[in-house]
């Protein structure tokens, strides 16, 4: 297995990166494997999650992060599977990653929070939100087919869709990401990483993406990174069961224009009182390419939850 430890890698990367507001960083045990999380502000204040998906890491929130810390407590792991994390072989449907994130909460005495997720992210934020209801003070979808109900419609080998949602095929391949990406994880991020944001050299750097790759060629990486795509059709079931029965907790929902501009309005199958909708000009890595109207519509939306 072609791996070099990932604290040596991120190590040699930080002196690259802008400083951050970052308070502290640690080892935290939860659900039968440890996470690594960073977390901001105050321990005493209301408590947010925030979540990555696929290719990103906790880094991906370091934009938006420090401009929620001044209200509030926020906490931002490297998901199961990716970072500094543990990368165990199984465990990677929503219900169980929402297990995870609900340990860490218990570990940082944290009864309510709010629950954001970006891509696969946010299909945990809905697993959260349906299966611990009376922690969550709020969820918010970002830019994300809502699997369970239109899975198909993104996946399915037609012209309109043809090339867009290959990796969900190639991930879930036996053994076929670990036999292709190994030794090349750089050149991948690379490639796909500019794939999924709209045109904008600053919305994901070098440095950034180098940040990414690490966490691939970490012992474990790639099949951790894969792990969420390879119980996607469980996922799809556990969050079709949630929605049915009903998830009564705020929701906010954005896609990008240039990336799943649906991901609101699809979200009318749980709740007709959704706040969110379409950012133009925006692709699909919407915490590293809007941070600032993220920031804004964040804080606005969990100071209004917070008081309803």
């Amino acid at each position: 297995m072609f791996a070099r430890p990932l604290a040596a890698l991120v190590a040699s990367l930080v002196m690259t990166l802008p400083a951050a507001a970052q308070d502290t960083e640690s080892r935290v045990p939860t659900n039968g494997i440890e996470y690594n999380v960073k977390t901001w502000g105050n321990p005493q204040s209301p408590a947010v999650v925030l979540m990555h998906g696929w290719m990103g890491t906790s880094h991906t929130w370091r934009k938006i992060a420090p401009g929620l810390a001044a209200d509030r407590f926020v906490i931002v792991p490297d998901m199961r599977g990716y970072g500094a994390s543990d990368k165990p072989e199984s465990g990677y449907d929503a219900v169980n990653l929402a297990a995870d994130i609900k340990g860490l909460l218990d570990h940082f005495g944290k009864d309510r929070a709010h629950i954001v997720g970006h891509d696969m992210g946010a299909l945990v934020s809905l697993a959260f939100a349906g299966t611990y209801p009376d922690t969550a003070i709020s969820m918010t979808w970002l830019d994300e087919p809502l699997v369970g109900w239109n899975l198909e419609e993104f996946t399915a080998y037609r012209e309109e869709t043809y090339g867009g949602y290959w990796h969900f095929g190639f991930n879930t391949a036996p053994g076929l990401p670990e036999l292709l990406l190994e030794g090349k994880e750089q050149a991948f991020v690379d490639w796909i990483v500019p794939l999924m944001h709209a045109p904008n050299p600053d919305a994901v750097t070098a440095e950034d993406r180098a940040v990414y790759a690490a966490s691939l060629m970490s012992e474990g990486g790639i099949s951790g990174s894969v792990g969420w795509y390879r119980a996607t059709f469980e996922t799809a079931r556990q969050l079709r069961a949630l929605g049915e029965a009903g998830v009564d907790v705020p929701m906010m929902a954005w896609g990008g224009q240039y990336g799943v501009p649906v991901s609101h309005s699809q979200m009318a199958v749980l709740s007709d009182d959704v706040r969110g909708g379409v950012i133009e000009g925006a692709g699909h890595l919407l915490p590293e390419e809007t941070p600032e109207f993220l920031v804004r519509e964040l804080s606005g939306f969990f100071t209004q939850t917070e008081v309803e």
